[in-house]
């Protein structure tokens, strides 16, 4: 009886804390809308303030709506928190023992530890650890004894605290995932500018995603540059937060919209990158195309023509995709695909990528970037941004 008691109280600790982390989602979520319809605009002359006010009466009754639909997506975001199931699964007598004794020989004291079966079908690794000397140990130690003890390669969740110290604290660690990357970058700036108005952020949103966000901020120079970068600062914040990125897209949708940056609409153009089941999904609006290398096959994503802010509510569309082992994903601005002499950027680049080997992301960012320039007459009439994500998968050990 006593054993089944400490097992559902060991159970209802980790309950506790996987419910915790739900929440700290939502509750990251509502501060990002907050921040998005709490931002005052800043003082100006006189005319600027008529002018902002006149704007923001517009808006009024769109900026409702907008709220409602948010929250409208929010409350769906936390029924799905509320919904998903998780199976846990207790460590036998001897196997626990054998890891309890393997973490202690390296200095961790390790109790009520799980196995949990998500909802998705992934494995997760929960463990209570403390330090047993007063020199501290990293997480990615206990991850790398973990995956010897276990025979299953394990890597420390983004969420846990790099340290493991005296107290003990419930850690979590999960399956490897089936993909490596590598990323490259090439920028070229306007040939009348200073600094470009493209902006773009790659960034692990946890469950083994890799995102990569591009901005074209409308026309060049710093103003283009400020737009760009407020829309890859908040994508990061919240796809890191665990909002999904259709309620991302919806969110910025609304700040642009209700932020009286006037006529100066930003471009998004995102791709979350599923490490673990070969599949990226694209969300664009008003962004150039990208392209999938599938060796010598190459893959062509076109999206929404209209920027965010264009109006008041959007329904993002996103594209599903697959890719496997030594493929390219390739995001760029429209600079890279307009001027070309003869035309049709898309289907002349897409030709030439199909026949284009590359030994890295960075070289074939730089590549394509070359080569671009060289079709439009070695001008830069506007700002250019390559990002490439080399893929390819784990080999296995033995």
């Amino acid at each position: 009886m006593r054993n089944r008691n400490v097992q559902d109280g060991a159970q209802s600790v980790y309950l506790l804390e996987y419910g915790r982390r739900k929440i700290k989602v939502c509750a990251d979520t509502f501060q990002n809308l907050a921040q998005i319809f709490g931002e005052e605009a800043e003082e100006g002359d006189t005319q600027e303030q008529e002018r902002a006010f006149r704007l923001l009466k517009k808006r009024l009754a769109e900026g409702r709506q907008l709220f409602a639909g948010n929250l409208q997506e929010l409350a769906d975001m936390m029924n799905q928190a509320a919904e998903e199931s998780v199976r846990l699964i207790r460590l036998g007598g001897r196997r626990q023992r054998r890891l309890e004794k393997g973490l202690r020989q390296e200095g961790l004291e390790a109790r009520d530890i799980y196995l949990i079966r998500r909802g998705d079908g992934r494995m997760e690794l929960s463990v209570l650890l403390s330090a047993r000397t007063k020199n501290s140990r990293t997480v990615e130690e206990a991850a790398d004894y973990l995956s010897v003890l276990l025979d299953i390669r394990l890597i420390s969740a983004k969420r846990n605290p790099f340290f493991i110290g005296r107290e003990p604290v419930c850690y979590f660690f999960e399956e490897e995932p089936e993909y490596m990357y590598l990323t490259g970058t090439a920028k070229a700036v306007k040939e009348t500018e200073e600094i470009s108005g493209d902006n773009f952020s790659f960034f692990e949103a946890g469950d083994g995603n890799l995102t990569a966000v591009l901005s074209d901020g409308m026309g060049s120079g710093r103003e283009a540059c400020q737009d760009s970068e407020a829309v890859t600062d908040m994508a990061e914040s919240m796809l890191e937060s665990g909002v999904p990125p259709k309620m991302a897209a919806a969110l910025m949708n609304s700040a642009v919209a209700n932020g009286g940056t006037g006529e100066r609409l930003p471009t998004l153009d995102m791709c979350s990158i599923d490490l673990y089941e070969g599949e990226c999904l694209f969300l664009k609006t008003g962004a150039a195309a990208s392209f999938i290398k599938h060796g010598n096959r190459v893959e062509v994503i076109e999206g929404a023509a209209l920027p965010l802010g264009a109006f008041g509510r959007m329904d993002p569309v996103l594209e599903k995709r697959s890719f496997s082992d030594g493929d390219y994903i390739i995001l760029m601005t429209d600079g890279m695909l307009e001027g070309w002499a003869g035309g049709d950027g898309i289907a002349r680049l897409s030709r030439f990528l199909s026949g284009t080997e590359a030994s890295s992301p960075g070289q074939l960012a730089n590549v394509l970037m070359k080569y671009s320039i060289e079709r439009q007459r070695g001008r830069i009439r506007d700002d250019m941004t390559v990002l490439a994500v080399g893929l390819w998968k784990r080999e296995e050990t033995d």
